[in-house]
Parts: structure tokens; C-alpha cells; sequence
């Protein structure tokens, strides 16, 4: 009788049946599923082995499978989908469980801010640590913190929260196994005492590098883009806000503070194009004031309130057709990727050379 053969989880390269592997169950989740044949439940997690670790789905699975014990199993299949693979269980495979431990090889990939993916939920990254705050919380009794910092390499920027684990400001570090989060829109990171932390020696300046606006993929900060403005929003122009809670106002007064005179601020909504494609972009008054020509003091001006039109012509004036530069946070919401700026300029000859010599080479 041939000997059976197993496979390391770092050999499992595509779709394979028949795969005997040796591996610790590293977490063990479930989740209840609607079927044409009923409810069914099915469990998912990770596993792993002295080469790394995979994520697997198991249809079905003994009651006996413990999450952090070690098991020959055999007769489970593998298959790819959008570029990742992953390991199933189904009613053919088998488990044997193993008294011995297994030193799992813990692989995470590593990324720039800019390129971080959803896809991958325990990622390496590297950074200059900013803008430390401090939060606590209860929990079981027990006053805790949680420390939370701006990540920024030179692609882009990341909020990070820390239970617990606090880092060092104004040092580089990299975080090996930090898991990548989406909340509200934006991609985050969480890190633990089960994170690796080293702190490194990286040459970050102080202004992120351009990227082409093709390559924006995922919702970062700390994005820099040039190019045209191509078209402006209805809505953009001017907008009341109320004074106490800052709210927009769309009727006369504020319905939580109705005794109060509204204030009035400047919204910009346009799409800019840099010759490889075009984001939507989003901008209150902080970021377009330096070059919009609208003064603070024409906004607070009681005697003689700022007129729609003029504000309508003076962002249009600033923006429509020119050439600028954008840097912001993006954010995902129903639409897609739309970018939330922070600051606005014009740019300089060079970045404008640039840009139209790459809607040359996309156009004509």
C-alpha cells in the first residue's frame, strides 16, 4: 500500500482535491446559512503549519474539532478565487486528531499604505507613528486604553487603534500581523500584544509622492493627486450650517437649535481627472480657501450676506478647467471611492507637463 502523502499549506498553489495536510485549527468560527434544503451551518477560520497559514470553509465538520488542536486531515480540497487560496472541508474529509503541537510559520504580506487590501486580514506594514491620543474604557470592571495613531509612509496614511500595546510618536516602526479593518467608510488597523513590533530606521518626507489616480483602489489617507477639474457638482457653493451643532441646514433654522441664526460655510463637490481616470472629490471650506478667493470675513460679513452666485463663480473660477493638486482621505461608500480633501492648490509647471503628457499617451 503507498504511503499517504502530505502537503505543507505553503505547497497548496491552486485548486487540488484530495489534500491530506497536518495543522493546528488556529480559530474556529460558524455561521448559519439559508438553503433551498433549509438552514444549514456552515464554520470558518484559519489553520496552520511550520510553513504558514491558509484560510479554510468547512460544509461540514466533526463536533469533536477543537479551535488550537492539532489534526491530520485528509481528503480536503483547495481552491483559488481572486487570487487567494483557500481550503474546504466537506462530508468526505477526515480528522485525526494528534497529541502533538505544531510552531506555526505565520506569513503576513507585506504592503504600502496605498496598496492595502481588504482581502488580506493580518498584513505587515511599516510607518512613521503620529498624533498619539489616548481613550479609556471599562470592561469587566477594569478601567483599559486604547491608543490610537496616524500611521504615514510615503503612499499614504492609516489610523491604527492599540489595545493596550502603546507605541512611540515621531518613531518608525514595523507592525508584522496587524489586522486591517473597515469601519465607516475607511480602512484601519488593530494591533495587540500579539503583534509584532519593530521599530526601524525609514526616510519618509514630509510630503507624500503623486500617485495616479488609476491606482487608487482602496480608502487611505493621506493621497496626493493632480490633475483637471473636469466638471463641478449642483450642489457645490454656498451652505448654511448651524452655529451649535454644525449641522448642514437645508430649511431657515436648525430644527435641534431653532433660536439660533444659521452661519454659513462653502462646500466644493468635482471631479478631477489626471489622464488615467477620475475621482470624485469632496472639499469643505478649510481646503479650498487658499485659492477660492473667498475670505473668512466675507462669509461672517452680517451686513451684506455672501450671495450664492458670487460664491458659485469664485469656486468655478478657482476650480473649473484648471489644473490643481488634492490631498485627502479616500472613502468608500455606495458609489465607490471618492476623495475627501484636506488641501488644494495650484499646481506647479512641471506637475502640469506631466499630466498632460499622460492624457496624451491614454487619448490620442
Amino acid at each position: 500500500m503507498a504511503e499517504e502523502k502530505f502537503v505543507k499549506l505553503s505547497d497548496i498553489s491552486g485548486d487540488a482535491v484530495d489534500l491530506n495536510i497536518k495543522v493546528k485549527i488556529l480559530s474556529l468560527s460558524s455561521k448559519d446559512m439559508e438553503t433551498s434544503k433549509g438552514k444549514t451551518t456552515y464554520h470558518y477560520g484559519l489553520i496552520g503549519d511550520d510553513t504558514g497559514v491558509i484560510s479554510y470553509t468547512a460544509w461540514s465538520l466533526p463536533s469533536t474539532v477543537r479551535e488550537k488542536d492539532v489534526y491530520e486531515i485528509r481528503r480536503c480540497y483547495s481552491k483559488t478565487y481572486k487570487d487567494k487560496v483557500r481550503v474546504y472541508f466537506d462530508q468526505k474529509t477526515e480528522f485525526k486528531f494528534l497529541t502533538e503541537d505544531i510552531e506555526v510559520k505565520r506569513n503576513y504580506r507585506y504592503y504600502s499604505i496605498k496598496d492595502l487590501n481588504i482581502r488580506d486580514k493580518f498584513v505587515t506594514v511599516e510607518g512613521l507613528v503620529k498624533d498619539e491620543r489616548i481613550r479609556e474604557y471599562e470592561k469587566d470592571g477594569e478601567r483599559r486604553k486604547i491608543f490610537q495613531y496616524i500611521l504615514k509612509d510615503q503612499t499614504g496614511t492609516i489610523g491604527v487603534s492599540s489595545f493596550g500595546l502603546q507605541l512611540k510618536p515621531g518613531k518608525a516602526v514595523r507592525l508584522e500581523g496587524a489586522r486591517l479593518d473597515e469601519f465607516n467608510g475607511y480602512y484601519r488597523l488593530n494591533i495587540s500584544d500579539k503583534t509584532g513590533v519593530e521599530y526601524i530606521t525609514l526616510n519618509i518626507g514630509d510630503e507624500p509622492d503623486y500617485v495616479y489616480i488609476k491606482d487608487i483602489k482602496n480608502p487611505v489617507g493621506g493621497i496626493k493627486v493632480s490633475g483637471f477639474v473636469i466638471s463641478m457638482g449642483d450642489k457645490a457653493g454656498l451652505i448654511t450650517r448651524c452655529r451649535e451643532c454644525k449641522k448642514r441646514i437645508d430649511d431657515i433654522r436648525c430644527p435641534d437649535h431653532p433660536d439660533l441664526l444659521p452661519e454659513y460655510d462653502v462646500f466644493a463637490y468635482f471631479t478631477l481627472d489626471d489622464g488615467t481616470d477620475y475621482i470624485q472629490v469632496n472639499a469643505g471650506y478649510d481646503a479650498i480657501k487658499s485659492i477660492s478667493g473667498i475670505e473668512e470675513s466675507y462669509l461672517k460679513n452680517e451686513s451684506r450676506p455672501p450671495l450664492k452666485r458670487e460664491v458659485k463663480d469664485k469656486l468655478e473660477n478657482a476650480l473649473l478647467h484648471n489644473a490643481i493638486y488634492v490631498k485627502g482621505n479616500v472613502r468608500e461608500n455606495t458609489q465607490g471611492l471618492n476623495l475627501r480633501a484636506t488641501e488644494i492648490g495650484h499646481i506647479d509647471k512641471n506637475a502640469l507637463s506631466e499630466i498632460r503628457k499622460i492624457q496624451e499617451e491614454e487619448f490620442i
